[in-house]
């Protein structure tokens, strides 16, 4: 079980710099913090930093003994907290196994979180987007395809009788259903769920094809997850045999995605 961590108290001191007070934080509670407050997936930081996401989650875990020795272990968190803009030092000098007491994190040239897009949320709006659209043009086809066409089987048909004018009604093809659009997005989109029991510590992140993300936090024994999406869904659980994970219902052997030197499971599921 990750130790667990007391809450941060975040304090303003300038416009270049932030204290972060931390009452006992471990090293990977701090850098798993400063990910989240960057609005980063664990994704994210591997494609900066170009370490395994294995070895990011064991970093942020504390779970030094599932990376390579300490000189390693030094280096990938010294480049962690470079990219998160944080004051490397006091981080390294709490891995012998101490806590870190305050570090310092750099605000110059940082955007807010609430002005930066992530590639995952600008590629999820796009989606959106196009789905609305196509929705409209298959409204609007439905709607012209059910247009009565003007032909002469719409008119009466008028025939001449011993002088009298006679006329001589026509019956009409039925009307086609019109789609509506919630018809349409029925038709269109598949919804599958997912449910998660945990009996011990875990950090859960489960995501959509599209890149949205539907859980992203650490969760805590007795705890349940109840998500529903588009599968298939992109999942990682750490202390993944501690996890029970049911799929529509049936209750889902995560063995064989678990790493057995770090307990994280990594998979996609369909």
């Amino acid at each position: 079980m990750m130790e667990q961590t007391q809450e941060n108290k975040v304090a303003h001191t300038s416009q270049d710099e932030q204290s972060v007070e931390q009452g006992g934080i471990s090293v990977g509670h701090l850098l798993r913090a400063g990910r989240e407050r960057m609005g980063w997936s664990i994704d994210d930081v591997v494609n900066r930093i170009k370490l395994a996401p294995r070895q990011i989650i064991a970093l942020e875990a504390d779970d030094f003994q599932s990376l390579p020795e300490i000189a390693f272990v030094r280096g990938f968190v010294r480049s962690y907290a470079k990219i998160l803009q944080m004051d490397a030092q006091p981080l390294l000098d709490a891995l012998s196994g101490g806590k870190v007491s305050q570090v310092k994190v750099d605000t110059l040239g940082m955007k807010p979180a609430l002005m930066e897009v992530s590639p995952e949320r600008r590629q999820n709006l796009y989606l959106l987007i196009g789905a609305f659209f196509i929705a409209l043009l298959i409204v609007g086809f439905a709607i012209w395809q059910a247009k009565p066409a003007q032909s002469p089987a719409m008119e009466q048909v008028k025939t001449v009788s011993e002088g009298a004018l006679v006329t001589t009604p026509v019956e009409l093809p039925a009307q086609p259903k019109i789609m509506t659009g919630s018809d349409v997005a029925a038709t269109v989109v598949s919804v599958s769920k997912l449910r998660l029991v945990f009996d011990n510590e875990s950090w859960t992140e489960i995501t959509e094809p599209s890149g949205k993300v539907l859980a992203k936090k650490v969760y805590q024994p007795g705890e349940e997850l109840n998500v529903e999406g588009m599968a298939p869904f992109g999942l990682v659980i750490g202390h993944a045999s501690k996890v029970h994970l049911y799929y529509q219902g049936k209750l889902i052997d995560t063995t064989p995605y678990i790493d057995a030197s770090s307990d994280v499971a990594r998979f996609t599921l369909k």
